[in-house]
């Protein structure tokens, strides 16, 4: 089943506070030509294997923490903290505890 985006002025809750973050999914809230925007959900324990991509990210922590592997360092990312990566950057990440994320990527194109 396709994941519906987000339309143009359309309002949705980043991160659902009242419910479990069991009960959340991963979201790709919108992707335009530029730009896609992903709440990520990740359980405890849960791993992201190391990769990296051509543009540059944000990666903003809403709730829970992440220990982010960038290249060769490790940085734990909690509440409210925000990491930003340039292109080509390599990543992965491991949940410490139930988390949710919210990530930009800038999408570059063949003639950028």
């Amino acid at each position: 089943m396709a994941i519906s985006h987000l339309a143009s002025g359309q309002v949705t809750k980043v991160l659902p506070i009242e419910a479990s973050l069991a009960e959340v999914k991963t979201t790709a809230l919108f992707k335009g030509p530029h730009l896609e925007v992903i709440r990520m959900v990740l359980l405890a324990g849960k791993k992201i294997p190391p990769h990296q991509v051509s543009g540059p990210i944000t990666i903003h922590c809403l709730k829970g923490e992440v220990d982010v592997g960038v290249e060769s360092e490790r940085k734990v990312l909690r509440q409210g903290d925000l990491l930003y990566l340039a292109g080509n950057v390599k990543h992965d990440l491991l949940a410490l505890t139930d988390a949710a994320l919210l990530v930009s990527v800038v999408l570059l194109s063949n003639t950028d």
